[in-house]
């Protein structure tokens, strides 16, 4: 079992007014799965995603992952485990705009220090050419469309190959054949490398696919 979803409860507090956005949340996930959150907009799928992910935290319950409890954990430590497990994919792409798209996608391999120059070179263009990019290493954000810099954001999360990755909304601001592109390549890299990938999402195309889905509504799994 690679995550175990334990009585998870999340509340927010502000000022006086507390929101609970989650409500005694249990799920496993095995490795090499392909799950889809399914849900309206305020179901809880995107806090779930995000403590998955070491985003945020739950007020109560248990987060375990590859056998560690991530519920405190410390913010350094949570840091690590980000780095270490997972890939993350965002709606809005998330890319650093002063940063070409060869460093955008090469950063996670940075942070890891484990990789020389010319390594990284190579993994990088290999990585831009599998998602579709080859040639544009050069380019900025701004100089790309929406699918394309998606692509660069599929391409950072999975250059460092994690165990999980984590998708919020990955077709939300792409038109359909755009988004079947994604869907396409992020379904190839989990039958191919076997990469686990949970999704966020109310797209019925992600959902047709899914191999998995787990709908929610007012924080709660409803089926």
């Amino acid at each position: 079992m690679l995550l175990e979803i334990k009585n998870i409860n999340k509340i927010y507090h502000s000022g006086k007014v507390d929101f609970q956005a989650l409500y005694d949340i249990n799920l496993n996930i095995d490795k090499g799965e392909f799950v889809a959150l399914a849900g309206p907009s305020g179901s809880g799928k995107t806090t779930l995603l995000n403590i998955i992910g070491c985003i945020d935290s739950a007020e109560s319950g248990e987060v375990v992952l590859d056998g560690i409890n991530l519920i405190g954990k410390k913010p350094d430590e949570l840091a690590h485990l980000r780095r270490d497990y997972f890939g993350f994919i965002f709606q809005t792409y998330n890319l650093i705009p002063v940063l070409t798209v060869f460093e955008n996608v090469e950063l996670p391999l940075k942070l890891l220090k484990k990789y020389s120059d010319s390594d990284i070179k190579d993994m990088v263009l290999d990585t831009l050419k599998r998602v579709g990019l080859e040639g544009l290493d050069k380019r900025m954000p701004a100089e790309l469309s929406g699918g394309q810099q998606q692509r660069v954001s599929i391409a950072r999360a999975i250059i460092k190959k994690p165990k999980m990755i984590l998708a919020d909304e990955p077709t939300a601001n792409l038109d359909s054949k755009t988004g079947e592109g994604i869907v396409d390549i992020m379904k190839e890299m989990n039958g191919q490398d076997g990469v686990t990938f949970v999704f966020s999402t109310h797209d019925r195309l992600i959902m047709e696919h899914a191999k998995r889905m787990v709908k929610l509504r007012d924080g709660k799994i409803v089926q």
